[in-house]
């Protein structure tokens, strides 16, 4: 079988994070015996001034180990032009296609990885080729209102035309079956990286919170720091780690000041994946405030080194969370997120370590999401 890939956003390389959930499950599907390629036009922003005038414009092939990558490289239109975006998007997409079907084959079955870009891409190739396609939604575009009204008809016959449809959660699922009329969704949901798949880190649990997230406004880390305040009241040898970085740093760290809890807040800055698994293994539980999440990566990472969760119900967690791995509260709630993360201290033998790890593992591991996409490509080729 032969599976090309076709994400809206890739990383560039090993270090780049944006998208690396995509390759991730790229990977895992080269581990399982498919062969598979990916195509990814890498389009810049303006707004990153000289270095996105200045970058390449060359096509380029990145032989991802032995996985076949092909970028074209660019700039988006400055003012922004939409329309001519997508269709240079779109064009600089087939050429790669072109290319990649004389060096590397004709493939079996197309996986687009969110639809704004990839999907009209897809749907191009299948009217000229007459290869099928399957969707997996991942934006949080369509839940936060920012899909162009322009956008919408073409979106609706790019979802009727594939083969499948899959969003990463249940409630980004029943929302695209509104947005996008006639069209099912079913849940398909992200894969667990195998680095936190394979070792679960024996190390005694201290008594901290953690969150890892960019620091941004839409991540709720001002939600957290106060309702972190109000429990370290009653409960003053509680910490609380920080992971990541971002444009609210500042802001964060004054708020923890004003909080008068900066001595018990640790703001770490970027951190490697080995180093989330450490901090997520040495904590006693994982918080996420987010306003918005389709689905929340990080939540089955800390899930896969056994301790509890507590999410908001910002759309992700909710297909995520069962009872015995954590608690749901509701988005932009202190006094809830509070009383949570009380709870979680109080009563540490409601969330059984090795439990929750292997729920996780049986849901979101390597050989769960292949038996499952397997059947999947297997359905749209036949």
């Amino acid at each position: 079988m032969h599976v090309l890939i076709l994400p809206s956003w890739y990383p560039l390389n090993n270090e780049d994070l944006n998208g690396c959930f995509f390759r991730e499950q790229v990977h895992a599907l080269s581990r399982a015996g498919i062969q598979v390629g990916v195509i990814a036009p890498q389009f810049r922003s303006l707004r990153q001034g000289v270095k996105a005038i200045t970058g390449s414009y060359d096509a380029e092939i990145w032989m991802d180990n032995n996985i076949p990558t092909y970028f074209k490289h660019g700039v988006f239109c400055f003012p922004k032009v939409p329309y001519l975006d997508l269709h240079r998007w779109v064009k600089a997409g087939l050429k790669l296609f072109e290319r990649y079907i004389q060096e590397q084959g004709k493939p079996d079955v197309i996986h687009v990885h969110s639809l704004l870009l990839a999907g009209p891409l897809a749907l191009e190739i299948h009217n000229k080729y007459n290869i099928p396609y399957c969707v997996t939604e991942h934006s949080s575009t369509f839940a936060r209102g920012l899909v162009p009204n322009w956008q919408w008809d073409k979106l609706i016959r790019v979802a009727k035309s594939s083969c499948a449809c899959f969003a990463v959660s249940q409630a980004l699922a029943s929302l695209l079956e509104k947005k996008l009329s006639n069209t099912e969704w079913k849940v398909l949901p992200n894969l667990l990286d195998n680095q936190f798949a394979q070792s679960k880190s024996i190390i005694k649990k201290k008594f901290q919170f953690c969150s890892v997230a960019r620091l941004h406004e839409n991540k709720g880390f001002d939600i957290l720091l106060k309702a972190f305040a109000i429990v370290r009241q009653e409960k003053p040898e509680l910490k609380l780690i920080l992971g990541g970085d971002g444009p609210e740093k500042e802001n964060l760290l004054k708020l923890a000041q004003t909080l008068n809890v900066e001595d018990a807040v640790t703001f770490t800055g970027a951190l490697s994946r080995e180093n989330v698994q450490l901090f997520m293994a040495e904590s006693a539980c994982f918080v996420l405030s987010s306003h918005v999440e389709t689905f929340g990566v990080v939540v089955i990472e800390a899930l896969s080194q056994g301790i509890p969760v507590i999410a908001t119900k910002c759309g992700g967690p909710e297909s995520i969370i069962v009872p015995g791995d954590g608690i749901l509260v509701e988005v932009a709630n202190v006094n809830a997120l509070a009383q949570a993360m009380k709870e979680v201290v109080e009563n540490p033998e409601l969330y059984d370590s090795d439990s929750i790890r292997q729920r996780c593992l049986e849901r979101f591991s390597e050989k769960a999401f292949i038996l499952r996409v397997e059947e999947i490509y297997k359905h749209c080729i036949k």
